[in-house]
């Protein structure tokens, strides 16, 4: 019996190893993925339990609520009083609430969720790459090398040890790949629509960002499907509607609670999920805007272009630059290289070849990814970059590999190939290492620039010998490739993580970029506060049968006292940065009527958050500040009577959020 290889990096071939060859190869394939399995599990595990603390508090918040209400967990809610939901969909944090629910609130519950889908994406990646790629042992070299990419990327290590939405989004995207080359290899529409249902459930995860790599998956099918091309139409056709209907399911599910009942869907004008995906679209197409006007003007104009996370400005060498150039870049010109090499190496092979599809399939998901991320607009946080990675490491993995083999065979264009990616990838990555803000070893570039140098000199001399002696030239340039990327890695274990933006080795840099440095320092303490415990005890013994504990001017004040009460429902006025429309000044004054709401938390005196936060809670707060009256004895400033002017001037001691007690402030209302 004969068989065509499917490998990257050699010809069609009819032999077939011996069984006993087979077995072998097999072994050592489960043994490669086995250790890459457990270098993920370290990286993603060690020392996070220390390090991590509550990690992002507004989506630690989320969880703690959502496993208390069960209204609350279908819809996302961040308070259990429904007044509004987080900014993303509710199904990425259900197995954190579950665990939470049997569990309560502890690091394994938080992050582990996120740990095991970080790990299990290395796995599916690698299982992939070798339904493209067949079982020749070529193949399955370049499953193990992606496989490996993966585990230790700077950037998936980092978001995979947080909690954030990617991580559960990158494992159902690769999983929709894995099903797209399992449906081009075997000729069947049911794992087409698997895999289009799976991306649906990325959409489930975090929204519109899913859709990202979808034009690769469709791309790869309709080059590669099997039949004519009215079939392959008709079943992207299918596949199409099931990521429709996918997609849909959490919506509508979440649309069945009675409006009464359901939260406001944050970040949009009308509290719908439809609303909230136009304003996503909106932001991230639409001209930039801000930094005309004052300081605030400048701070909003900043966070709208992605500058302040230290993603540079918008255009097509941005992921070489900023903190992006040393969390993301390490392996793109290698990649580049590679997918060049792939090609060659797959010359001539039927478009119905899986390996053509696979190709096909990651080159177009970095493509797709570096379009989207080069160019958008809006917030792009640096860890967003990690969907990016998997495309990356196959295409570095699977030009290395071809370059290898061919050199093997004494080939010229062979040598040229892999001696210029080891040349590109250390070069690169000696560039980085010398341009970059984060902290480094001494070591670390002369490693790099010394293997790549031997690696070279290899690739010269030791051309078309016995495997044995040759094995070190591959090591050698895999040293050169991964060194810098897993140094970063291995130095996030040991680093606090910023919750609200993540970065690899981010030891150094907890700041913003753009503002000047006192409000970097400001911002970044509101996003991390603690809830003083004397205030929450205040809040808990005097609450009677209000709704809400309490209101805060934005989610970020209304996270950590969430957390510190154990749960106890919170109003988040204007969503997560205070700008949502909700609520106006007189449906807090109905909210108070009607003994749902006592307390009002409201910002330091002086403080001028309007300049920072627009929309109808700034007038709701102001309303709150004229006509409530501050709490005394030590919980927040000195009293004062209903109607007075709020405080002026400058703060005695650190400032301190005003409490603001409204019970009697609206009479009538209701």
């Amino acid at each position: 019996m004969t068989t065509q290889s499917l490998s990257f990096g050699s010809r069609p071939t009819v032999d077939t190893p011996p069984p006993h060859q087979a077995s072998k190869s097999a072994r050592t394939w489960w043994l490669g993925i086995a250790a890459c399995l457990v270098l993920a599990a370290l990286l993603r595990l060690w020392g996070a339990a220390a390090n991590s603390g509550l990690g992002n508090t507004y989506y630690a918040a989320t969880a703690l609520s959502m496993s208390q209400d069960w209204t609350t967990f279908l819809t996302g809610g961040l308070d259990t009083g429904h007044f509004i939901s987080m900014d993303k969909p509710a199904v990425w944090l259900w197995p954190s609430a579950l665990l939470i629910k049997m569990f309560g609130l502890n690091w394994a519950t938080l992050f582990l969720p996120n740990v095991l889908a970080g790990v299990a994406s290395v796995l599916v990646l690698a299982l992939a790459v070798r339904e493209g790629a067949g079982d020749r042992p070529a193949g399955r070299a370049v499953a193990v090398l992606a496989g490996l990419g993966l585990a230790v990327s700077p950037m998936n290590v980092a978001v995979d040890r947080d909690n954030h939405p990617d991580t559960l989004m990158l494992l159902a995207l690769l999983l929709a790949a894995w099903m797209t080359i399992r449906s081009i290899r075997r000729g069947k529409l049911l794992p087409l629509l698997g895999a289009a249902a799976l991306v649906g459930l990325a959409f489930d995860a975090k929204y519109l960002q899913a859709y990202v790599v979808l034009p690769a998956l469709a791309l790869a099918f309709l080059v590669s499907g099997a039949g004519p091309v009215l079939r392959r139409l008709a079943w992207l056709g299918g596949a199409a509607v099931s990521v429709l209907a996918a997609s849909a399911v959490w919506p509508l599910l979440a649309a069945l609670v009675p409006a009464q009942q359901r939260p406001w869907t944050a970040a949009s004008t009308d509290g719908t999920v439809l609303d909230r995906l136009t304003n996503v679209v909106g932001s991230h197409l639409a001209p930039p805007s801000g930094g005309q006007g004052g300081v605030g003007d400048q701070v909003l104009g900043a966070f709208r272009t992605g500058e302040v996370f230290h993603s540079g400005s918008a255009g097509p060498g941005r992921l070489f630059g900023g903190v992006l150039a040393d969390q993301i870049s390490w392996w793109l010109p290698l990649a580049v290289l590679g997918a060049v090499t792939m090609a060659i190496g797959l010359r001539g092979r039927p478009r119905t070849d899986p390996a053509v599809a696979a190709f096909a399939l990651w080159s177009g998901w970095a493509l797709c990814c570096w379009v989207v991320f080069s160019f958008m607009g809006g917030v792009l946080h640096p860890y967003y970059t990690g969907m990016l990675v998997p495309a990356l490491a196959v295409l570095s993995a699977g030009g290395l590999v071809t370059a290898w083999s061919m050199w093997r065979r004494a080939e010229m264009l062979g040598t040229a190939l892999l001696s210029a990616q080891v040349l590109v990838v250390a070069g690169w990555s000696v560039w980085v290492l010398l341009n970059t803000s984060a902290r480094k070893p001494d070591w670390l570039v002369p490693v790099v620039a010394v293997a790549a140098g031997c690696a070279l000199a290899g690739a010269v001399f030791a051309a078309g010998r016995r495997l044995a002696s040759v094995t070190w030239v591959g090591v050698l340039a895999a040293v050169a490739a991964l060194a810098a990327p897993a140094s970063w890695s291995v130095a996030t274990t040991n680093q606090q993580l910023l919750g609200l933006n993540p970065l690899a080795n981010q030891e150094g840099r907890y700041d913003l970029a753009v503002l000047p440095p006192p409000l970097s320092a400001a911002f970044m303490a509101a996003t991390q506060q603690q809830a003083d415990p004397a205030r929450v005890e205040y809040l808990r013994r005097n609450r009677g049968d209000e709704r809400w504990i309490v209101a805060t001017w934005t989610a970020m004040e209304a996270a950590p006292l969430i957390l510190a009460s154990g749960g106890m429902p919170v109003m988040a006025m204007g969503g997560f940065d205070g700008t949502d429309p909700t609520p106006t000044p007189q449906r807090l004054r109905e909210f108070i009527g009607a003994g749902e709401l006592r307390f009002v938390l409201a910002p330091p005196p002086g403080a001028s958050f309007a300049d920072f936060v627009n929309g109808p809670s700034v007038d709701a707060i102001r309303w709150a500040l004229q006509e409530c009256t501050p709490v005394a004895g030590g919980i927040a400033g000195a009293a004062r009577q209903p109607g007075s002017s709020p405080p002026q001037g400058p703060p005695q001691g650190p400032p301190q959020p005003i409490l603001l007690d409204c019970q009697g402030a609206v009479r009538g209302a209701g």
